[in-house]
């Protein structure tokens, strides 16, 4: 099923979450977990699949992220009302500076009060639509300057397909680092952690030792999207393979990430999805 996100998030797998959804595992399942949500892609093809779960719980440790997530949820119309405010003061003329200065001045008070009605409206005008911080964890991308932003109109229309749906299902979403989650034997949980080349750039770095031995913790099956390989390099970032069943390359086109820090745009990526299946 083809849809638009309602939060831009870089590293999303809207364009592999149907290939993802159709490698779960069928059997009866009870919690869905969804550890490093970012922009819920998989999640929102998973609520579109016959595969139902009890609960579903998505949590990042980004709280800005999960913020907007609550907002979405629970007050579409301000959400929708306060980006339309902005975009139509970004939006007044054509001229780039003052169009510039006028996104900074919004991710100065973004870092300062951390509002979600904010965030959204610089996630929504940033460059690639991709989530930077600095070590402070402050957000630092830059203004996209070449496009507008998505139109009030149409970005509403969205918001309230996702309100609806994360309604309908009553989706949790959590402010915790995944090491606070505790799944069980009957759970699944579905994984996609910071890559290994993001190089911290997204929301600060990750032991992947310590990510790999808390997934040995647990009897619950599990799906991980993780680095993969680029059109020129057939090398794939090794991962211990006692910690998975099956190794599978998904195409995901080319990335945003690389765009930004300077690489090539020609190249394609097939990234890899680890599947454990315990029961």
């Amino acid at each position: 099923m083809k849809f638009q996100p309602v939060i831009k998030w870089s590293g999303s797998k809207r364009s592999q979450s149907e290939e993802i959804i159709k490698r779960i595992p069928k059997q009866q399942y009870n919690t869905y977990y969804e550890p490093f949500c970012g922009g819920c892609s998989v999640l929102f093809q998973l609520l579109h699949s016959n595969i139902k779960f009890n609960n579903y719980i998505c949590s990042d440790i980004n709280k800005g992220l999960i913020d907007l997530w609550h907002n979405i949820k629970y007050n579409p119309i301000i959400v929708y009302k306060t980006y339309e405010k902005m975009w139509n003061e970004l939006n007044i003329d054509d001229n780039k500076e003052r169009k510039k200065q006028y996104f900074y001045k919004v991710r100065e008070r973004y870092n300062n009060k951390h509002n979600p009605y904010d965030f959204m409206f610089i996630m929504r005008t940033t460059t690639n639509g991709m989530p930077r911080y600095n070590n402070n964890g402050e957000f630092n991308n830059s203004f996209h300057v070449t496009r507008n932003g998505i139109k009030p109109e149409t970005l509403k229309k969205i918001i309230f397909e996702w309100s609806d749906l994360l309604n309908k299902y009553d989706i949790r979403f959590i402010h915790s680092d995944y090491y606070n989650i505790k799944p069980n034997k009957y759970d699944l949980i579905y994984l996609d952690p910071p890559y290994a080349g993001t190089r911290g750039m997204y929301y600060g770095t990750i032991d992947y030792n310590k990510l790999w031995n808390w997934l040995r913790k647990w009897k619950c099956d599990y799906l991980l999207s993780f680095d993969g390989k680029i059109t020129s390099k057939d090398k794939t970032y090794q991962i211990p393979k006692d910690i998975y069943n099956k190794h599978e390359y998904i195409y995901s086109g080319n990335s945003s990430f690389r765009r930004v820090i300077g690489n090539s745009n020609k190249e394609y990526v097939e990234e890899s999805l680890y599947i454990k299946n315990n029961n």
